[in-house]
C-alpha cells in the first residue's frame, strides 16, 4: 500500500509518490489500494519536523573543570556501511 513506500522511499511525500508512479521513474513501484488516499504523517515523520523548544538560561556556572560533562551516547551499531565497516 502506499504508506508502505512512503516509508520504504525514505518518507517521500504522497505527491512525489504519486509523480513516480504516473512517469514510471521506479521499477516494480505497484501500489495496491487507492493512491488518493489522504497520507497521515507517521511517526518517523512528525519527529523529523518537530521543533526543539528553547533551553531554559543558565542561572549559575559551573566555577571548576569537569563540573558539568555534556555527552552524546550511541550504540551497538549493526547495519554495515558500504564496504562492509
Amino acid at each position: 500500500d502506499i504508506r508502505t513506500w512512503h516509508r520504504r522511499l525514505g518518507h517521500v511525500g504522497l505527491t512525489r509518490i504519486r509523480l513516480m508512479i504516473a512517469k514510471d521513474l521506479v521499477d516494480g513501484l505497484q501500489v495496491i489500494g487507492p493512491v488518493n488516499e489522504v497520507l497521515e504523517k507517521c511517526d518517523s515523520c512528525k519527529l523529523g519536523q518537530a521543533r526543539r523548544h528553547p533551553f531554559d538560561a543558565v542561572t549559575a556556572r559551573e566555577s571548576r573543570r569537569l563540573e558539568r560533562v555534556h555527552v552524546d551516547l550511541t550504540g551497538p551499531m549493526r547495519v554495515r556501511a558500504v564496504g562492509g565497516y
